[in-house]
């Protein structure tokens, strides 16, 4: 579908009225793909946005409604109140902070409903490491029940450090290393998937981390994501 973008919102704003409108089609396209619990694209698309229309309502402060009707100032000589600022730009300004003012609390609404899911989804999601655990856990393989195609998945991870300036910051790759079919919920996805890992990969004594999950929410729009940004998390925090 399409995506929210700053061409609503930046100058020129030719029609603000038909901006609305394209505004609230797109946020219902989003919030669609929600009550499907479709979070990705959509989340990241619509918190990117936010940040973005945060920045643009901090710049058009100064050209917020007051300054399209004019400062008035009085003259003291002939007690005239003379106005200033009322250009064509004054007014473009106008138009796009009042745009901004109007669509930021549509677009944080809507991003509510996807991370109302993505909270539900991180809650009933435990990720673990199977035992035992090497002391080298930086390269390993990950094991993900998928149950809304009834597959059992496994990848092979590598988390990386590298410098950023003077900070140094983590990396997460990851890839597809085997599937296998669940015949129904109650599988033993944790003894299989261990057995497809070992078989599949080349690392030696690697460490194996499962995804204890039962929901059948859309792989790759969802759990996935979720799970990825939680073995993450299982890498990077100190014990």
């Amino acid at each position: 579908m399409n995506n929210l973008n700053l061409e609503y919102f930046i100058l020129p704003i030719e029609d603000k009225e038909l901006n609305q409108y394209r505004i609230l089609a797109l946020l219902k396209k989003y919030s669609k793909q929600f009550s499907k619990n479709r979070l990705y694209p959509s989340l990241f698309h619509l918190n990117r946005i936010d940040r973005l229309l945060n920045s643009l309502y901090i710049k058009y402060q100064p050209y917020n409604a007051a300054l399209f009707n004019g400062f008035k100032t009085a003259d003291t000589n002939t007690q005239r109140e003379i106005v200033v600022g009322d250009d064509n730009q004054n007014i473009d300004e106008t138009e796009a902070f009042e745009l901004v003012t109007w669509a930021r609390p549509l677009v944080k609404a809507t991003m509510h409903e996807g991370i109302a899911v993505y909270e539900y989804v991180y809650e009933n999601m435990i990720i673990k490491p199977v035992a035992p655990v090497p002391n080298f856990k930086e390269e390993g393989c990950f094991v993900i029940p998928d149950f809304e195609s009834y597959q059992l998945r496994v990848y092979e991870y590598s988390c990386s450090l590298f410098a950023s300036g003077s900070k140094p910051l983590r990396s997460l790759k990851i890839k597809p290393l085997a599937n296998a079919a669940l015949d129904d919920i109650n599988a033993p996805t944790l003894s299989m998937g261990i057995k497809l890992a070992y078989k599949h990969t080349d690392l030696i004594n690697p460490a194996i981390f499962f995804c204890n999950t039962e929901l059948d929410f859309p792989f790759k729009e969802t759990v996935f994501p979720i799970a990825k940004s939680k073995l993450f998390s299982a890498l990077t925090t100190k014990e």
